[in-house]
């Protein structure tokens, strides 16, 4: 069976392009010091190459499909908070230059989708049916919400089932995600989260259940954050930020994700 690594590209090249650059110290005209950072495109290309070929031998993979994120976030549509906390933070340099310096020499398949993140296309890919073992090279943690599929991250292999990727998913939707921007359901935390998603009875039930129990504690819009939003709109925004979409969740002809909507 071939073997194939869908390689989380965006991260993978942040790092690559970072560790090479450096720092340099010039005096002005003022006897002032200048500090200038540069990079090496080859270096970084390279480095970055390394890092691929290196997944691919530890892993005993017979190919890498290298995934970028598109330009447009859909989830900037679903809420235009998303990742806002982060438009601040450069890419490093040559960050950009390498990914058209691999797509035009070809070594590597390197695909992307306009609306999509990597994370996103990762997951649609690694969740349809084939033939093809398929392993997730990813560090974030969020690919765990995938179900029936190999993660290999911080270095061992993460397997997941329906079960635990639907918990996962819900245990996000209640407890948000503070690199990504969206919040918590207030007086969450990670004990109450395991609680409410230990209760008997339909899971996405108790989980707008704990968003409702929150709301009648603390409307103030100031403490909560509610966005002027009900409850039962907060934990489906919510719930949509923090799921990976997967190959249900994409159609294909018109190029849009399926938003999830609960049954």
């Amino acid at each position: 069976m071939t073997r194939q690594l869908l390689i989380d590209a965006d991260f993978t090249l942040f790092m690559a392009c970072a560790a090479v650059e450096r720092e340099s110290r010039f005096p002005n005209e003022n006897d002032d010091i200048v500090h200038v950072v540069h990079s090496d495109r080859a270096e970084a290309r390279a480095n970055f190459e390394r890092m691929v070929k290196g997944y691919v031998r530890d892993l005993r993979a017979d190919e890498a499909v290298l995934v970028f994120s598109g330009p447009n976030n859909f989830r900037k549509e679903v809420w235009d908070g998303y990742k806002a906390n982060r438009k601040a933070t450069r890419k490093p340099l040559c960050y950009w230059d390498v990914i058209a310096d691999v797509r035009e020499a070809g070594d590597f398949r390197v695909v992307s989708e306009d609306c999509l993140e990597g994370d996103d296309y990762i997951g649609i890919l690694a969740t349809r049916p084939s033939s093809v073992e398929r392993i997730i090279v990813s560090d974030d943690k969020d690919m765990q919400t995938l179900p029936n599929v190999k993660l290999w991250r911080m270095g061992q292999i993460i397997e997941t089932d329906d079960a635990s990727a639907e918990e996962f998913w819900l245990y996000q939707t209640l407890m948000g995600d503070t690199t990504d921007g969206y919040k918590v359901c207030p007086g969450i935390f990670p004990v109450a989260a395991k609680k409410v998603l230990e209760k008997p009875g339909d899971p996405w039930t108790n989980v707008v259940e704990a968003y409702r129990a929150a709301y009648a504690k603390d409307k103030d819009p100031t403490k909560a954050k509610w966005l002027d939003r009900s409850p039962e709109e907060l934990a489906l925004l919510n719930a949509r930020l923090a799921r990976i979409l997967r190959s249900g969740d994409w159609d294909r002809r018109a190029k849009r994700p399926i938003l999830w909507t609960p049954e």
